[in-house]
């Protein structure tokens, strides 16, 4: 019921003035109103990002024709490895999964998928695995009028090393045929037969794994996936993107939970997966992404920048690339970077995730104020989340809407009931500027809460 709730709100349920929240390891729905009875109906929302002059695209996740359909974890990889291979043609916008995933949830079809987020093309694609061989189709749709304008069919050994190849071939049919049209998309950033990809398919499967859960881990599945990922990397130890995954998953247990906010050891070893996936594959955008993050939680913020930048310029059209850099610049305070990393991310990820508008809110309440912040919060609610609710609770205190703030701080005691201990090593952990957190400490004590600095 709860991912139920979360998917209305983040769909149709976008504009409903009442949320309805159940908090974690509780059965009892909560009610709050979406801002203060006082506020102005139909308040602005924040303008939406400018479309892209580049032709865009929107892959489907492949369906699976095999006869035994075990193969949730390689349709994930397969449908975020064609994302990312067809991200690095620099005048090609694309999607991300996360769009692609929630328009096929609610079996959109085509035309609807045109008119709500107007891609140019979507690509849909199956396989089917049978006798250690990989079949794949795909079809490349024309969105505006749902005709197939190129069908290709692609037979491979079902090996890890030769799915590489055949993503590779798939890409540049793609973007080949797209820029018959459109013109040259540049060069394609195609890795050499001397770098290092997963050449095991326990090690493709565990990376698989992780782009499908990515961000919204929780605990359990982290652990299990750095276990799983260690233990591949023993028979593998050259795969640079499985580095890559350890590296993020560790500095996700550093950032992300409560209890290892202030575990510093865990950043050594984030850093040392993130230089071996560099090490492994320079070419690799995931890997400098990684060692992107690393560094910046580690505060040495000049290597972050170099690495961003590195990874941007290998990978320029990735979603989640501009969201998670973006969230950085934004804590930062540098926001002539963040927002338009953030408007970058949101723009190709029209549907989900809600995560988005949170670091854009926060860009928003410093420079412009609390109603447009405010504001955004409600393009993708993400009730029963803390960090939802401690948002939403400094701008409503700073809007003095102090209704619907006490209504806000009630709900996020009942997700977070020891808010008050653990936020201030927690938004340290995330390298917060000082001027950010002084605004929202300021808020959280007008609201009652006891936070000492």
């Amino acid at each position: 019921m709860r991912q139920k709730l979360d998917q209305y709100y983040a769909q149709e349920g976008r504009g409903d003035p009442v949320l309805i929240t159940i908090a974690k390891g509780s059965y009892t729905a909560a009610f709050s109103l979406s801002c203060d009875g006082d506020a102005p109906a139909g308040a602005d929302l924040p303008s939406p990002a400018l479309p892209s002059i580049k032709p865009s695209i929107a892959v489907l996740p492949f369906d699976d024709f095999s006869r035994e359909q075990e193969n949730q974890y390689f349709a994930s990889g397969l449908t975020e490895e064609t994302i990312a291979n067809l991200s690095r043609f620099k005048e090609l916008s694309v999607f991300s999964r996360l769009t692609t995933e929630q328009a096929k949830l609610r079996n959109l079809s085509i035309k609807q998928i045109y008119d709500e987020f107007r891609p140019d093309f979507v690509l849909e694609g199956s396989f089917r695995i049978d006798n250690e061989m990989v079949n794949i189709t795909i079809n490349l749709v024309d969105a505006s009028s749902a005709e197939i304008i190129l069908t290709q069919h692609f037979s491979r050994s079902a090996t890890p090393e030769a799915m590489y190849v055949l993503q590779n071939e798939m890409s540049l049919a793609i973007a080949t045929w797209i820029a018959d049209r459109f013109g040259p998309l540049g060069l394609y950033a195609r890795r050499s037969a001397q770098l290092s990809p997963s050449l095991k398919w326990q090690t493709y499967s565990w990376i698989s794994r992780y782009y499908q859960f990515s961000v919204q881990l929780s605990e359990e599945d982290r652990k299990e996936i750095q276990e799983g990922v260690r233990k591949a990397l023993e028979s593998d130890p050259t795969s640079s993107d499985a580095h890559a995954v350890l590296a993020l998953t560790t500095v996700d247990q550093y950032r992300m939970w409560f209890a290892e906010n202030t575990n510093v050891a865990l950043l050594d070893q984030a850093l040392h997966e993130a230089n071996l996936a560099v090490l492994h594959d320079p070419e690799n955008a995931a890997a400098h992404k990684a060692l992107a993050i690393v560094q910046f939680h580690r505060r040495e913020f000049d290597q972050f920048e170099a690495e961003a930048q590195q990874a941007l310029s290998l990978n320029p059209g990735h979603p989640d690339m501009f969201a998670m850099l973006g969230i950085c610049y934004c804590v930062r305070a540098n926001w002539s970077v963040a927002m338009p990393l953030l408007n970058k991310a949101i723009a190709h990820n029209p549907l989900q995730p809600g995560w988005y508008h949170i670091p854009k809110a926060i860009c928003l309440a410093m420079t412009r104020g609390p109603k447009e912040a405010l504001a955004e919060t409600l393009v993708a609610p993400l009730p029963g989340t803390f960090y939802y609710h401690c948002y939403r609770l400094w701008f409503l205190v700073e809007l003095d809407q102090m209704v619907a703030a006490q209504l806000e701080k009630a709900q996020l005691l009942e997700v977070l009931p020891d808010f008050e201990q653990v936020i201030l090593p927690h938004l340290r952990a995330w390298c917060f500027d000082k001027s950010i957190l002084d605004r929202a400490v300021a808020a959280w004590q007008k609201a009652g809460l006891e936070i000492s600095q």
